[in-house]
């Protein structure tokens, strides 16, 4: 007998999306093709991809990495999705988080501030002018797109500069902030392209401005943990919907539980994923996306990869498809990767990247645990007499059989995700693992 996997025969929202963030971990061009036939056994008709670095920029070329995707490569991907009837809508920042630009020598004078690589000063022409280019080039390849991500969050430093201050003082932030964005949201409306923005730096904005900016773009909602309409407060959702905006929501299917984490948490997925579901059933919406951080910034180490988020991967698939899960998500989602597999999309590694992940990570714990607990023995304090020579000794092997222990948990994460990662994302991967408990571990011993 087939095994039925959805409940429901049709969906509950129409636009049901997996976002690729491709700055950590991205996957071999194979990779990344299958990436489209497991979003679309999951019944996924969106992707959100942020290219950032793996984009092969003709306008910026120094923006790409060293296994930057090629053309042939993109085009073939978006082909593809074409065929699948998948949705692809680039996002490219234009204001926060913009450090694989600004890090670069010809984009420092952009910065709000000097010495922050995160965020672009809206004052200056050639922000506005750099933005529209990047834009331009992302569309000589994705060609006939609805929508067009602007990222638009977490914009820290924003209004902080000299000449920021004084336009703030006389318009206001919110001026300020459309200033920069208004003629990119404008221009892309002119190619028949909606615009959308993360909505945090809109959420305390006042009625009349708001209603400004909702003719603009669709505003994407996101919070990722386990009361996400609190997080965002419901009067601010209810006033997104009063002032006429068209709302996305997003979740996350993993990178969102810890910039340092090595496996996604299940079951806090699951619980934000329904949360949103449930609020997504009683109001209007036009669409549902999972996140899928892979850095919590550019330069930042990755947090844990696609493959070990897998079953979180396909979860959303079905919590957004049926509004919730009523199975057990562990077992559905084992089931169905199984499901997969016999559909000829590789899957069965899943259960081994998982594993050895949940390893590295216990093990990194671990060794940080230890470390702590040698720099709080009393003869290292100021106490010099209370001393044990026997268990100072077992505590320094303790450290030392631990960090043995993590690298072999990392060449066990190597191997089980060869083919399916660059060999140069999977080094940098394992060094970022085990190099601080390296270090914590020498600066600890020479005590």
């Amino acid at each position: 007998m087939k095994e039925k996997f959805f409940s429901h025969n049709k969906p509950v929202v129409a636009i049901r999306g997996i976002h690729l963030d491709l700055k950590g971990l991205p996957p071999t061009p194979e990779r990344l093709f299958e990436v489209l036939d497991l979003a679309y056994e999951s019944r996924i008709n969106c992707l959100l991809v942020e290219w950032e670095d793996t984009y092969p920029w003709k306008i910026y070329p120094e923006l790409k990495n060293q296994t930057a995707y090629s053309t042939g490569t993109i085009r073939k991907f978006l082909d593809k999705a074409r065929n699948l009837n998948i949705e692809i809508i680039p996002l490219v920042q234009s204001f926060g988080h913009m450090e694989n630009v600004l890090s670069k020598k010809r984009f420092k004078n952009l910065r709000e501030v000097p010495d922050n690589v995160s965020d672009l000063c809206p004052l200056k022409k050639e922000s506005h002018d750099t933005i529209l280019k990047m834009i331009k080039d992302i569309l000589t390849t994705h060609k006939n797109i609805r929508y067009f991500h602007l990222g638009g969050d977490e914009v820290w430093s924003f209004g902080s500069c000299e000449k920021c201050k004084k336009f703030v003082e006389k318009y206001g932030t919110n001026t300020l902030y459309l200033y920069h964005l208004e003629p990119i949201f404008r221009f892309l409306k002119s190619l028949g392209i909606r615009p959308i923005i993360w909505d945090d730096m809109i959420r305390k904005w006042k009625t009349p401005d708001i209603k400004k900016i909702s003719k603009l773009t669709d505003l994407m909602c996101w919070s990722y943990g386990v009361d996400p309409l609190s997080s965002i407060g419901r009067d601010t959702l209810n006033r997104f919907e009063k002032t006429g905006c068209t709302i996305w929501l997003a979740s996350a299917y993993k990178g969102a539980d810890g910039a340092f984490a090595d496996v996604p948490n299940t079951q806090l997925r699951v619980v934000n994923m329904k949360t949103w579901m449930e609020y997504a059933k009683k109001n209007k919406v036009k669409g549902v996306v999972a996140t899928g951080w892979s850095r919590y910034n550019t330069f930042l180490s990755p947090c844990e990869g696609i493959e070990a988020g897998l079953d979180c991967f396909v979860l959303a698939g079905k919590i957004i498809w049926d509004g919730s899960i009523s199975e057990n998500p562990t077992i559905w989602a084992e089931n169905f990767l199984k499901h997969c597999q016999k559909k000829g999309i590789h899957t069965d590694h899943f259960y081994e990247c998982r594993k050895v992940s949940e390893q590295m990570q216990n093990m990194r714990d671990l060794i940080f645990s230890q470390a702590r607990n040698f720099l709080q023995q009393a003869h290292l304090v100021g106490e010099p007499e209370r001393v044990n020579p026997i268990r100072a000794k077992e505590a320094r092997e303790s450290l030392l059989k631990s960090l043995k222990g993590l690298r072999q948990c990392a060449k066990e994460w190597e191997k089980a995700h060869a083919g399916v990662i660059p060999k140069f994302w999977i080094k940098k991967y394992i060094l970022s693992r085990v190099e601080p408990a390296k270090k914590i571990i020498k600066l600890v011993l020479t005590k």
